[in-house]
């Protein structure tokens, strides 16, 4: 056999192996450190950049450098985050200044190239205005909950409550996307088609997973339980959330959503678990409970499940509790424990040991067919 047909051989092997190693990922650990005592990351962009608070304010940690977002300042001790990005350098941004005040004030923000915009609430009266950025796309529309003057229902008449209601900023002005019947209703993320999903209560108040488009808001389903909450979707229009099979809702089961059927992701029956975050190839993470009530991270992809301590090198001792973000390239930002110390990991996929072999044996190939080459025409 030539070399040239030799090493093509190699890569086809290497190719069209890929798909076997898929269903089992393996990944490597490594302990988020950024150098601030109160530095607290929740999301990651597909250039690795680190997105959430340090001390108290929105920020986000980028070539080793932690960078705070120049942000009005309402309260000493404020509690602000970057709660949401896009591909395209946007940031949203939830700035709580007194977290010791009921009812906020609590401000929405959102940041492109240094530029801050303040995101009108729905209603400015009635007490102090509340508005929490989710979602963020390419094109700036962020969308979140916030608070209306729509009063709820029942209580003290002297100190009335109000619903928050879904909305989506665009261009200057707050929209809001109502319910679906009832009166609380939350958006929780946006895609690049501008297609919104989130929570809403119906007219018989259970809340629902639901999805925006063409102006409508359309319910979702759940389960056999009959109440259901979306958390994400992907330019794909893959749908994630965490809906009931019983009556009592305590016990939520991971979804994934796609062409009208809702999935159970399958984690332990009668335990609760949450779809937290999906990409746009498509892998869902999430936690879920054991039988001892301690939390287990997972991912979701090809139709199977996997606890991603069975994942990792079992030598090494970490068990991951909890997912926060996934990027395009199946970094997952998450948290960990190791010997009892926890906190915020960085988990990268690796190639499996066979992949390497390949890739090795491919690359080995290639040189013994440069070193004839050479010799053939050394003696030429």
């Amino acid at each position: 056999m030539t070399c040239g047909r030799s090493l093509l051989s190699a890569l086809l092997l290497g190719i069209f192996a890929a798909p076997a190693f898929a269903a089992a990922p393996s990944y490597s650990v490594k302990a988020v450190n950024t150098g601030g005592q109160y530095d607290s990351w929740r999301l990651i962009d597909n250039a690795g950049t680190l997105y959430g608070q340090a001390m108290g304010r929105s920020a986000y940690h980028s070539g080793g450098t932690t960078h705070v977002l120049d942000m009005p300042t309402m309260h000493e001790y404020p509690n602000a985050r970057v709660s949401a990005i896009s591909n395209a350098g946007h940031m949203a941004t939830t700035e709580m200044w007194d977290s010791s005040m009921l009812d906020g004030p609590v401000k929405a923000y959102l940041t492109v190239n240094g530029a801050n915009t303040h995101l009108k609430p729905l209603s400015d009266g009635f007490g102090l205005p509340t508005a929490w950025a989710n979602g963020v796309n390419n094109a700036g529309t962020v969308v979140g909950s916030s608070k209306t003057d729509v009063r709820v229902p029942g209580g003290d008449p002297y100190n009335p409550r109000f619903a928050s209601h879904a909305f989506a900023y665009s261009d200057g002005v707050t929209k809001d996307l109502g319910t679906l019947g009832g009166v609380h209703s939350g958006a929780t993320a946006i895609n690049n088609a501008g297609t919104i999903v989130g929570y809403a209560h119906n007219t018989s108040w259970r809340e629902r997973a639901f999805i925006y488009q063409n102006g409508r808001m359309t319910d979702l389903g759940a389960f056999e339980g009959g109440s259901s909450a979306a958390t994400d979707i992907n330019d794909s229009g893959q749908i994630i959330g965490q809906s009931a099979h019983t009556w009592d809702t305590s016990v939520q089961s991971a979804f994934l959503y796609v062409d009208g059927v809702m999935t159970d992701l399958g984690w332990s029956a009668g335990k609760s678990s949450k779809a937290v975050d999906i990409n746009n190839l498509g892998q869902v993470i999430g936690y879920g409970a054991d039988a001892k009530g301690l939390q287990h991270g997972f991912i979701y992809q090809n139709g199977q499940l996997l606890q991603l301590d069975a994942a990792l090198d079992p030598l090494a001792g970490w068990s991951i509790r909890s997912t926060y973000s996934i990027n395009d390239h199946g970094q997952i930002l998450a948290d960990a424990c190791q010997l009892g110390v926890c906190g915020t990991v960085l988990l990268s996929p690796v190639p499996e040991p066979e992949r390497y072999a390949m890739m090795l044996a491919g690359l080995g190939l290639l040189g013994v067919c440069a070193r004839r080459r050479k010799q053939r025409k050394a003696g030429a």
